[in-house]
C-alpha cells in the first residue's frame, strides 16, 4: 500500500528519528505514525519501517553544522563540546542558547539535512512501487539575515556610537598571534580614519538586530574633493559574537549597490587587517596589492 509523504507527516517523521526512546512505523493507511507493536503484524502491507536514524548519525550532522561556520565565536566553543566525549548532545544543545543566531542557523541547518533523508527513504519507496522520483531538496524559506537583522543607511548620529565599538574592539578583539599593543594600534589607526572620515561626508551602512541592536557598520569617504567618485573605506567591523552569520559579506553588498547609484567607481581600504577580513574581502571581489584592497564599483 503506497501513501503520500505530506508535509505535516515529515515533520512527524522527522520527530520520531530524534525520539531515541520509542520506535515508530508509518501507517499507510492513514498517512500518520502508530508506535510499534505486535498487532502491526496482523497488517504487514499497511505499515512501514523509519529510515535508520542514530546518535552516530546525529553527532556527525552536527560535526557538519560546526564545519559550515566561519569566524564564529561560538565556533570553536561547539568543536571543543563534540570531542569532550561526554553528554554531548546535551551540551551543544546548552552551548547553542548562548548563541541566539547560530542556534537558529542551526536548526535550519539539521531541519534541511534530514528533511533530505526522509526524501531519499521516501523515493526508494517509490520506487519499489514503481512511482516517479520525486525532488530531494526541499523549499528554502528561512532567511536568517532578512529576518532576524537590518540594514540601515549610516547617519551621522551613529558616529559616537560606532566610536564606542571601535574602543571596545581595541580592547577584546585582540588577535592571538600578535601582541595587545600592536593590535591597539591596528583599531586606533581605524578610529583616526574613521574620525577623518567623517569630516570627509562618509556614507555606509549600519546592521542591527530587530531589536536596535549594535551588530556591525561598514563606511567610506571620498579619497579626496578631486576624486570623489573613488572611496576608501573607514570602517568595517562586526560584533564578535555575531561574526561568521555572513553579516559582513552582506554589509559589503549592500553598500556596493548604495555606491552603484551614487554613480562611485572605485573602493580601497588600506588599513591592517586580520587574516579572516582578508578572506572575506577576496571573497566579496577585492583585489590585493600589497596591503592595499581594491574593488570596481562600476
Amino acid at each position: 500500500m503506497v501513501f503520500e509523504l505530506t508535509s505535516a507527516l515529515e515533520g512527524e517523521i522527522q520527530q520520531a528519528l530524534e525520539n531515541q526512546d520509542q520506535t515508530f512505523l508509518v501507517d499507510a493507511r492513514n498517512s500518520t505514525l502508530v508506535p510499534a507493536n505486535s498487532e502491526v503484524s496482523e497488517n504487514e502491507d499497511s505499515f512501514y519501517s523509519l529510515p535508520e536514524w542514530n546518535s552516530s548519525q546525529g553527532f556527525a550532522l552536527r560535526e557538519d553544522f560546526v564545519s559550515t561556520l566561519h569566524s564564529s565565536i561560538a565556533k570553536d566553543e561547539l568543536q571543543r563540546i563534540l570531542h569532550s566525549g561526554r553528554g554531548v548532545f546535551r551540551s551543544f544543545k546548552d552551548k547553542l542558547k548562548e548563541y541566539p543566531e547560530v542556534e537558529k542557523l542551526w536548526h535550519q541547518f539539521k531541519n534541511r539535512k534530514m528533511l533530505i533523508y526522509i526524501n531519499e527513504w521516501y523515493n526508494s519507496l517509490r520506487e519499489i512501487w514503481g512511482l516517479e522520483l520525486l525532488s530531494q531538496e526541499p523549499e528554502d524559506t528561512d532567511d536568517l539575515l532578512n529576518d532576524d537583522f537590518q540594514f540601515q543607511e549610516y547617519k551621522n548620529e551613529n558616529y559616537k556610537e560606532i566610536l564606542f565599538y571601535f574602543d571596545y574592539a581595541g580592547k577584546n578583539d585582540f588577535q592571538k598571534d600578535i601582541q595587545d599593543e600592536l593590535n591597539e594600534t591596528i583599531f586606533y589607526l581605524w578610529q583616526q580614519q574613521f574620525e577623518t572620515g567623517e569630516r570627509a561626508g562618509q556614507t555606509g551602512i549600519v546592521c542591527r538586530s530587530l531589536a536596535e541592536e549594535f551588530i556591525g557598520c561598514i563606511t567610506a569617504a571620498p579619497l579626496s574633493k578631486r576624486t570623489d567618485k573613488n572611496m576608501i573605506i573607514t570602517s568595517f567591523y562586526v560584533h564578535k559574537k555575531f561574526r561568521g552569520l555572513g553579516i559582513g559579506t552582506q554589509l559589503i553588498s549592500e553598500y556596493m549597490d548604495v555606491l552603484k547609484a551614487s554613480d562611485k567607481k572605485w573602493i580601497m581600504l588600506t588599513t591592517a587587517v586580520s587574516e579572516t577580513m582578508e578572506k572575506l574581502l577576496v571573497s566579496a571581489g577585492f583585489t590585493k596589492n600589497g596591503t592595499c584592497y581594491y574593488a570596481k564599483i562600476q
